[in-house]
């Protein structure tokens, strides 16, 4: 694009300079000239014949005319001729003797000049006084402060230091400053223009015309478009609509927004239906499309799942379209016809392609060899596979190349490819040396655990942990230092968090076979694993396992019980040959408890009950909060209690608090949607028995007191059995023995009846604002209008007592509400508490 002129169309990015502007600069800006003039003056010194000439001189060319008419650059220029033929020719002593004085004129004044240098600098000089005035002068037209500000950051953009521009190389530098700056505006116009749709740019175009060097805003965007005229017309609609999705996607690639999912799974979607229709003319489609085609459909697998198969189809049209592609074009549809199941024809375009691309000067020669590698792997040609490597380790390149070919030999199956998947990780070792890093050790590992090569990825493991000192190839049995728990422990524990699940298992049956016991904790964290992942197989293979551990468990404390040698006992070693696993503990049947109840299932749960008893396992609370909730989910709530009462009371097994959060959930009241009228009785009975029992074990809830939760599920159990009087002495318990202070949301539900607060309907609303309105009322009028006194604990007060006055018995005399409290409080195991706790407020 041509180079606009300085101010003419320069535009700051908000655009405040506008067309009436413009049109001032061209008629008040000339062209910059030089307005210094110097003149020299002749003065005699000793003859009179010389003041004469002087006196002669001056007649013929007045002072006033001189200083009225500016004399042109040729008459400086002459001047200047003459007095350099002056200061050459010889001076005569007597006769023609004079000196010369230099002057600058400018509009207003003459200025003297001191020496010669400066004389002959002033006719370089360029004055910028009345292009500094001119836009001084532009800036005090403008009507409002932005517009102002807009003006003075272009003027700071170019330099604005107007007083030190004297020379031409400063308005070359300006020149300089300008054009950077016009380069950073269009580059900003093509950006902004580019999210602009064609009707918006057509509306520009005919409010700003004749912008010099401009152009049409819409011939600045290069969007990918398809020419729509040689299709017919059901051919133009497919088109169109791809053309309408290639622009939208470019323009989002315009605005530095990186490429989605669900871009290029439309810009597919287009490109596959319009197909068809550009069959017919793959010679109209522009280049432009095409690359940006490829742009979109070799994006990352990460963004474009179906890459390969994407790039594969392209190809192929692109191939019909007679379009050249680029050498990286040429290797990735290599690897996508390969990958799209034509591997024959993708190798042979691969050795096709060998003396242009593999060429060792190509810049795809790594990139080249490296696929064939793949291929050939693949297709488990493995001569071919290693002449490729050879190529590669020629030129020095990362010997990881060399995995491929690692796992092919694994996956053979044979003795021989094992053999040979040993021998080539021994060469990857040797060539990468220290480089080699944990993460290459485990990916070995893993090609020799996927194949049942248990003893080469321990040989492997060995190597990693022993960085290479200990080489188990020459040794003919294990060593104590390698065959242990705890050396198998960390490699276990390693395939465990690296996900590798059946590698582990393969590990433990291995350790089984050599005679290596393992330890529980190892297993039960194989255990958890496989049930976090979910699978049928690995829970089932879960289940066995645990199972198989229990079963080892029982039958120890049945041998200790019968009085054999637990440690060498006939039992210890199985019919296979193998060891048995090790015994189960409490954390195996945690597992399978947790496991068994959020599956839902309570037989298995209640059999692996019975079994911990046979297995002489003294239960947790873990334990019986496992069970607890499945008979809750199994509508067996009786029996839930039976089992609390026999494990806490009768056993001595200490609860939790997720015990009793288990607890509360057994009361009909919070089981059921209605009760009889004549079952409140008994439901309040029950109520403060359960709240007794929490009392009983408060040491639980210490330090930090009760959970919000279950605080919350007491209220709202007290409320639903109407039990005013046990619920302001729960309110009560909760503040001086479980330090709970009920939080807003909480007060505003138990004041509207409700453990869900809705804002659905307008009733509802209105509803929650009125009682919000209230709430804040009572909250001031607590704190007698300041409202300093709300904050930190003592809003905590405020809003215990605000509850505590809604559910205050109003008709019943003052003995009478004495006696309603006292009987409650007793009840529920709180009388002591709360009146130690009152004498000490």
């Amino acid at each position: 694009m041509p180079s606009r002129r300085l101010l003419f169309d320069l535009r700051s990015p908000n655009d405040t300079i506008c067309r009436s502007c413009r049109l001032a600069i061209r008629q008040r800006l000339t062209p910059p000239q030089v307005r210094s003039a110097a003149y020299s003056s002749r003065t005699t010194t000793n003859t009179p014949a010389t003041a004469a000439t002087a006196t002669t001189s001056t007649r013929r060319r007045p002072l006033g005319n001189a200083v009225a008419r500016k004399p042109s650059r040729e008459e400086l220029l002459q001047s200047l001729e003459r007095i350099r033929s002056l200061r050459s020719s010889p001076q005569k002593e007597d006769k023609e003797s004079f000196s010369v004085r230099y002057f600058e004129q400018n509009d207003n004044e003459r200025t003297e000049l001191s020496t010669e240098n400066d004389f002959d600098g002033s006719l370089d000089q360029l004055d910028a006084t009345e292009l500094k005035n001119v836009l001084l002068g532009i800036k005090e037209e403008m009507g409002g402060k932005e517009e102002r500000d807009a003006f003075d950051e272009v003027v700071g953009q170019l330099g604005g230091d107007w007083d030190k521009m004297k020379t031409a190389a400063d308005l070359e530098k300006l020149v300089s400053r300008m054009d950077a700056y016009n380069a950073v505006i269009d580059a900003e116009i093509d950006k902004t223009g580019a999210e602009l749709p064609k009707e918006v740019l057509d509306e520009l175009n005919l409010e700003l015309p004749g912008l010099p060097g401009m152009g049409n805003l819409g011939s600045r965007m290069t969007l990918p478009q398809i020419p729509e005229k040689p299709w017919t017309i059901n051919q133009r609609k497919k088109i169109a609509r791809l053309n309408s999705v290639l622009a939208r996607v470019s323009r989002d690639m315009r605005r530095d927004t990186k490429l989605n999912r669900k871009s290029v799974q439309a810009v597919y979607k287009a490109y596959h239906a319009a197909r068809l229709s550009l069959a017919h003319g793959w010679n109209n489609v522009p280049l432009d499309v095409w690359d940006f085609l490829w742009k979109v459909f070799s994006a990352d697998e990460s963004v474009n799942i179906h890459r390969l198969s994407h790039i594969s189809l392209l190809s192929r049209d692109m191939s019909e379209a007679k379009i050249v592609l680029s050498p990286k074009q040429q290797l990735l549809t290599i690897e996508a016809v390969f990958v799209d199941g034509w591997d024959a024809k993708a190798i042979e375009n691969w050795k096709r392609c060998m003396s242009s691309l593999g060429d060792e000067q190509a810049d795809t020669f790594q990139e080249f060899w490296e696929l064939g590698v793949r291929m050939f792997c693949r297709v488990k040609d493995l001569d071919q596979a290693q002449r490729a490597i050879n190529k590669l380790l020629d030129r020095q390149t990362d010997p990881r190349i060399l995995m491929p070919l690692i796992r092919t030999c694994s996956e053979l199956g044979t003795e021989e490819g094992q053999e040979r998947a040993w021998t080539i990780y021994r060469q990857l070792r040797a060539l990468l040396g220290p480089d080699m890093k944990i993460e290459d050790y485990d990916q070995v590992i893993s090609y020799f655990l996927a194949t049942n090569q248990t003893e080469n990825a321990l040989y492997a493991f060995v190597d990693m942990m022993s960085l290479g000192k200990i080489d188990l190839k020459k040794q003919k049995h294990l060593p104590s230092v390698i065959a242990n728990k705890f050396f198998f422990g960390k490699w276990l524990k390693r395939l465990i968090g690296a996900g590798d699940l059946n590698g582990a298992l393969s590990v433990v049956n291995f350790m089984r076979k050599k005679g290596v016991d393992a330890a529980p904790i190892h297993l039960n964290g194989l255990i958890g694993a496989w049930q976090r992942s979910g699978g049928a197989d690995d829970l089932e293979r879960a289940d066995e396992m645990a199972w198989g551990m229990i079963e080892s468990r029982i039958r120890f404390v049945e041998e200790r019980r019968d009085g054999r040698n637990t440690q060498k006992a006939p039992s210890a070693t199985q019919s296979n040959g193998s060891m048995p696993l090790p015994r189960a503990t409490l954390e195996t049947f945690s597992l399978l408890a947790e496991n068994y109840r959020l599956r839902g299932l309570h037989d298995q749960l209640q059999g692996l009950w019975n079994a911990s008893c046979d297995a002489e396992i003294s239960p947790d609370a873990f334990m019986i909060n496992q069970l607890l909730e499945s008979y809750i989910q199994a509508g067996q709530s009786k029996e839930a209690l039976e089992l609390y009462q026999a494990l806490v009371t009768e056993q001595g097994v200490k609860p939790d608090p997720y015990t009793f959060s288990a607890l509360w959930k057994t009361l009909g009241i919070n089981r059921l949607q209605r009760i009889a009228d004549d079952a409140y009785a008994a439901e309040t009975e029950a109520t403060r028995a359960l709240f007794a029992e929490t009392v009983k074990f408060r040491d639980v809830f210490a330090p930090d007191g009760m959970d919000g939760q279950l605080a919350r599920k007491i209220l709202h159990t007290f409320r639903r059995v109407r039990d005013h009087a046990g619920l302001i002495v729960a309110l009560t318990s909760l503040r001086d023995v479980f330090r709970f202070f009920p939080p807003e949301m909480l007060v505003l539900e138990m004041v509207l009846g409700t453990t869900k607060l809705s804002w659905d309907s307008t009733a509802h609303r209105h509803r929650l604002v009125a009682a919000k309105r209230n709430l804040d009322r009572g909250l001031v009028a607590w704190a007698e209008g300041d409202l300093s006194k709300l904050e930190g604990d003592r809003r905590g007060e405020a809003l215990f007592e605000y509850l505590q006055k809604q559910y205050w018995p109003a008709d019943a005399d003052e003995v009478a509400k004495r006696t309603a409290f006292r009987e409650a409080a007793t009840q529920m195991g709180v009388y002591d508490l709360l009146k130690k706790s009152a004498r000490q407020r």
